[in-house]
């Protein structure tokens, strides 16, 4: 019985570490509309090959999209004071001080925004 506890105390400490590494970042996205243009609304929610990831070891975010995609990537602080800035939409930032951070990526006709909390 003691070995079976062990085993699953041991089980429970590498599922934790394993969960912790890295986290994904929850992307709202939004299309960009011209105020003189009357279109119907499209209730349909986009979806774009887009991923952001934040690892709590190497405190780096990293931004991985189709190489088709044409967007820039930018990285606020809470305050709004820009960080870092990318113009390609493959990118990895490193964060050095904890805090909320704000990732905005931008292309024609949308763009997308994610919130971290480090």
């Amino acid at each position: 019985m003691k070995k079976v506890i062990i085993l699953v105390g041991l089980l429970l400490a590498m599922a934790h570490v394993a969960i912790a590494k890295q986290q994904g970042v929850f992307l709202d996205f939004y299309r960009k509309s011209n105020p003189g243009k009357n279109v119907a609304v499209h209730r349909t929610p986009m979806c774009l090959p887009i991923q952001v990831v934040y690892d709590s070891d190497t405190h780096n975010i990293e931004v991985i999209g189709n190489e088709s995609l044409e967007a820039e990537v930018f990285l606020y602080n809470a305050n709004g004071i820009l960080e870092n800035y990318s113009s390609s939409l493959n990118t990895d930032f490193t964060i050095l001080t904890p805090g909320t951070y704000i990732v905005q990526i931008q292309s024609d006709g949308w763009y997308a925004e994610g919130k971290i909390e480090i």
